[in-house]
Order: C-alpha cells, then structure tokens, then sequence
C-alpha cells in the first residue's frame, strides 16, 4: 500500500521548475526562429511541441491525435477539443490568449507548407501525416532530460496556482475522472509551499501586531 502511494506522488524531478520552463519556452522560441529562417521543417514542429505540451496540458496520445478541425480559435473561441482522451472520452480544453496566437501562427506555417487541411494531424513527420507516442517523445527529449508528460504536470501546478487553488478547474482541464487523482497537485509545488508558508508568516505577524497593539491601547 505504502508503495503505491509513492508511486503516485509528484516529485518535483516530475515537473518543470522556473528555471527549466523558461529554459524551454526560450528554446521553442528559438527553434521557430531558426527553422523558418533556415526552412527546416522539423525545428518549427519542435517548437510547437514544446508550446503545446507546456500550454495546453495535454497527455502525449492527445497531442499525437490533434487534429485541425479540433481546434476553435475563431469568433471569439479560444478551445480545442480532445476527441479521444483517455478511457477513450471526449472533453475541451481551454487555452489562453497567448496559445492561441501560437496557434494561430502555426496554422498559417502549415498553409503555407502545404500541409493544412481540416482533417490533418497538427504535429506530422516528414514521412508520416502524425507522429506516434514514441516519436513525440523522443523529438521532447532532444531538449529536455525530463519526459513530455513533466510538462502536463507543470502546467497542471502552475494552472492550479492561477486559478487560487481550484481543484475542480484542473480536474475538468486535464480530463480526470476523479478528483483524488488531481489532489496530488495541491501541494508538489516548493514554489506554492513556500509562498503559503509566508504569508502565513506575514498574518502571523499582523495577528501578533494588532494584539500588540490592544494591549498597548489598554494599558
């Protein structure tokens, strides 16, 4: 029992931290750069990955089976629709301002490639029209010693941050059935400890200052 426990803990070597995510997002950023500059192909769709999986949360099968049409980022959308997740059920996952724009950009490279049309994968090989789970995780791990799904589970912490602690928001944007299994991120993060740990220690202060001040009013 205990090993199945810490099994299922999440350790912060199974997440990104600051300096890893923004190493990543730097890296993406530069892979885009370099691969329209140099038109190769296989640099814009790395980058890509890297966006997408931190963004958007999705497992490896999910970003593997994403197709065009599943994405509605026009008339004021900004969600994509996971048709096949996992126990095979359908759920959408809102994204925000800044992925959009990435995907957005993504589309038009596609277009201009030749390769968008409503029923193709997002993310394909030279060879292939998508890749398979393996494939996108070796093209992760040419950046990142950590496994793709590091980058679900980060943004699964950082989103439970944004959205002041809410459970039930993380459970419904990864596609869990139950909310114990989203439980493990309300407290992984040293970053989200360490912020509660001081403010408690600032009210601490204040509780302790505004009795100070009580008895001083009535002595």
């Amino acid at each position: 029992m205990e090993k199945a426990i810490k099994s299922n803990e999440l350790t912060p070597d199974k997440f990104l931290n600051p300096v890893e995510l923004s190493a990543m997002l730097n890296k993406a950023d530069e892979l885009w750069i370099l691969g329209e500059t140099k038109k190769r192909k296989s640099l814009v769709r790395q980058a890509f990955l890297i966006q997408t999986a931190i963004f958007s949360g999705l497992r490896n099968s999910e970003i593997c089976n994403l197709k065009v049409v599943d994405l509605r980022i026009g008339n004021s959308q900004s969600h994509l629709i996971v048709r096949h997740g996992k126990g095979n059920k359908e759920r959408t996952v809102h994204i925000g301002k800044e992925y959009k724009k990435i995907l957005k950009r993504y589309l038009n490279w596609k277009m201009e490639n030749g390769e968008l049309n409503p029923d193709s994968y997002l993310l394909r090989t030279e060879r292939s029209d998508k890749y398979c789970v393996s494939g996108l995780w070796r093209l992760w791990k040419r950046h990142c010693f950590k496994t793709l799904h590091s980058a679900r589970h980060t943004n699964a912490c950082l989103l439970y941050k944004a959205s002041g602690n809410d459970l039930r928001t993380v459970q419904k944007q990864l596609g869990h059935s139950r909310i114990t299994t989203t439980q493990i991120y309300s407290d992984v993060m040293p970053e989200i400890m360490q912020e509660s740990m001081s403010q408690m220690e600032k009210l601490t202060h204040a509780i302790r200052k505004s009795v100070s001040q009580k008895c001083m009013a009535t002595a």
